[in-house]
């Protein structure tokens, strides 16, 4: 990714795509792509390796772009881009890298464009649902999920099934499985993720805890305490309330841990990673397909 953004003329352009990827994440996309290539017996992985790059590089010039929607101050432990830099030239460098990214891709399959389009624009429609339901208490499960679908579980369909194609074109129930795989996985890794924004350490998720309750994202977390009949009443005041700061997040964080809702989250996100795992029975055994079962078990236990 390091030699695609070395082509920006401009140099403060370059500056902040380095300052992004610098500042990375898990890597779940790209690394996805490549286990799903070698599952299914890819051998030479230059193709993979450059889709699993451009998915990640649009990944992040969506994280750029959500930053300024969402107005939030922080990314992996450092400043949103568009705070470090400015919000315009943030909003053109996130454009920027959805290019490189697409560049990236250069001749491959019109079908793996294809996904990669697709996942593109169920993040946008997620990013959407997400706002109709800020700072609502009439948000249930089932739009959280939907929300969460085309927010994350989409594109890491997306880049499994980018790998898997790329080593198998013409073996098309085994791409659609591996795809539901990453599918499930994506939203285990959502839940967890928004649950560690009530129960995670700051030092370890790179973002003040609360921070998706100051915002009035509805997490599943939220949603669930503020059903609860004891404590939901104030969840549910402190969530709407459009002037909430860090300390309401703090007195709400300590109701949801009252209530049933983190073991309610838990069970729902090890219950998507036994689907994702079943679709990974039919596979031969190898290095890869255990290295995907050990991706999925650490999903539920991820501090991080």
């Amino acid at each position: 990714m390091e030699d695609v953004i070395s082509i920006a003329e401009n140099p403060l352009l370059r500056e902040m795509c380095h300052y992004v990827l610098t500042n990375h994440g898990k890597r779940v996309r790209p690394a996805l792509c490549l286990l799903a290539f070698h599952l299914l017996g890819g051998e030479d992985s230059k193709r993979a390796i450059d889709v699993g790059s451009a998915i990640e590089l649009i990944h992040n010039a969506t994280l750029v772009h959500d930053d300024i929607n969402d107005e939030g101050e922080m990314r992996r432990g450092a400043k949103a881009l568009y705070k470090e830099y400015s919000l315009g030239r943030s909003i053109v460098a996130g454009d920027f890298m959805f290019a490189l990214g697409f560049q990236l891709m250069g001749t491959t399959s019109n079908d793996v464009v294809h996904f990669v389009i697709s996942a593109a624009a169920a993040m946008g429609s997620g990013e959407f649902d997400q706002k109709k339901y800020e700072r609502n208490v009439a948000a249930d499960e089932a739009q959280y999920l939907k929300i969460i679908t085309g927010k994350t579980a989409r594109l890491l369909e997306c880049a499994a099934k980018c790998g898997a194609y790329l080593a198998a074109p013409d073996d098309l129930e085994s791409v659609e499985k591996v795809g539901n795989f990453a599918y499930n996985i994506g939203l285990s890794f959502q839940i967890i993720d928004d649950l560690l924004d009530v129960i995670g350490d700051s030092k370890n998720t790179g973002k003040l805890v609360g921070n998706d309750l100051v915002e009035g994202k509805p997490t599943l977390p939220t949603i669930y305490a503020m059903q609860d009949p004891t404590y939901g009443a104030r969840v549910r005041e402190i969530f709407e309330n459009p002037s909430a700061d860090y300390s309401d997040a703090a007195e709400a964080i300590e109701l949801i841990k009252k209530t049933d809702s983190i073991d309610r989250c838990f069970a729902l996100a090890k219950h998507y990673a036994d689907l994702a795992l079943k679709d990974l029975e039919s596979f031969k055994d190898s290095s890869y397909k255990q290295s995907m079962i050990d991706f999925a078990n650490f999903i539920v236990s991820r501090d991080r």
